[in-house]
């Protein structure tokens, strides 16, 4: 029996148990902000690592109330090869029901269904599928589980990699992101802003005392306006779904706030700026763009102090990669429809690798439409095919 045939009955005979696994996981309320459970969620992970005999650790990053956890793993030798990439939060759910969850109609739903916790069992699985099927391996398999990249992977990957603790791995990349069924060779780049404008405050009834930083605000947005204008006329050449997601994005005032009341002058106004560039930009050119308009209005006499949360260019991996191949040729086997190759409309943690010339592609069970919604779920056929597919993946590219 060949190693694909071992794998797809494996995992054929382990249904039950991905299922019972998955549900699991969706019922630790993995909210962030604040990055509640994450210590349960770690727990639950290096317990299931350790009954399967895989090396692993976990390292907690101290924040305050809410201590951030990510497990670091390895199995087979020691040489370089592929590695499978993870985040375990999720966004705040619409109802505390979205973390009990529920099979119907060959679907399982609940909060982290489609993004990512279906993907990371996949995973888990998939790693387990090459234990059991003896496939012979000439390279190493690595795996992170990370929090927070909801909310950019500041004390996730990005401490990672900070601390040098970020495998590295000859092949590439996997991460089970909820690709609607394409494979993402390619995401956007971000940048994040929170952006003060600054004034001063006074009696409502002597305002003239005053500097209206709302004013002064509602001035900044007007210019950038008119620069989204041209943002949003820039199209990638690269596929992506749906056609309308080629424009780069420019998203003004997803948070806002100003001044204290209302007979104040408002001494402060602020405002977020989120960018998603495309791979035809880079980081540079943007911050660039959006620093010109910041100047022109501090000589207007507004003082404008902007906090980065979040920056890194787009990247792009090669869809012949041996990787990018082997990837492509597993899911025409196990799906039976032809691998495409897309560009994910938003960003990935790819990237993180892809700065070092790590390829990284995005492939999950999960449908991007659904991932942040009420109705989150994942289909559990395609969860069952997602598996086999990491799994023939890695044995192909590993042995």
């Amino acid at each position: 029996m060949t190693a694909e045939h071992r794998i797809r009955s494996f995992v054929a005979a382990e249904q039950r148990a991905i299922t019972s696994t998955l549900a699991d996981l969706i019922a630790i309320p993995t909210v962030n902000p604040p990055g509640l459970a994450y210590e349960a969620c770690a727990d639950f992970f290096s317990r299931l690592l350790g009954q399967w005999g895989m090396d692993h650790r976990v390292l907690k990053v101290p924040d305050g109330a809410h201590a951030r956890f990510s497990i670091v793993g390895s199995y087979g030798p020691d040489e370089p090869g592929l590695h499978f990439h993870g985040h375990y939060d999720v966004v705040s759910a619409q109802s505390p029901d979205q973390f009990r969850p529920e099979v119907r109609d060959g679907r399982l739903y609940g909060r982290g269904a489609a993004d990512m916790k279906s993907g990371i069992v996949a995973m888990l699985f998939a790693l387990r599928a090459l234990q059991a099927c003896g496939i012979e391996m000439k390279r190493s398999l690595t795996l992170t589980l990370v929090p927070d990249e909801e909310t950019g992977g500041r004390l996730g990957v990005r401490h990672l990699g900070a601390e040098g603790l970020l495998p590295r791995p000859a092949l590439g990349v996997l991460m089970p992101e909820p690709s609607s069924g394409v494979i993402w060779h390619a995401c956007r780049g971000a940048l994040t802003l929170r952006v003060v404008v600054k004034g001063k405050p006074a009696h409502g009834a002597l305002a003239h005392h005053g500097v209206n930083a709302f004013e002064g605000m509602v001035g900044v947005m007007n210019s950038l306006l008119d620069l989204k204008q041209r943002v949003v006329a820039r199209q990638t050449a690269l596929p992506v779904t749906p056609a309308e997601a080629r424009c780069s994005v420019m998203l003004l005032g997803g948070a806002s706030a100003s001044g204290a009341d209302f007979d104040v002058v408002a001494g402060t106004a602020w405002f977020s700026i989120e960018r998603r560039i495309n791979p035809e930009e880079t980081l540079a050119q943007v911050r660039d763009e959006l620093e010109c308009v910041f100047e022109e209005h501090r000589t207007k006499g507004f003082g404008i102090e902007v906090e980065v949360f979040q920056q890194g260019d787009a990247s792009v991996s090669p869809v012949d990669a041996p990787l990018g191949r082997a990837l492509a040729d597993a899911v025409g086997s196990v799906t039976g429809a032809p691998a495409r190759f897309e560009l994910c409309p938003g960003v990935l943690e790819t990237r993180f690798f892809s700065r070092h010339g790590v390829p990284g592609y995005g492939y999950g069970p999960g449908l991007l439409e659904l991932s942040h919604g009420p109705e989150k779920h994942v289909a559990l056929d395609a969860l069952f095919d997602c598996t086999s597919v990491y799994a023939i993946t890695a044995a192909n590219v590993l042995g």
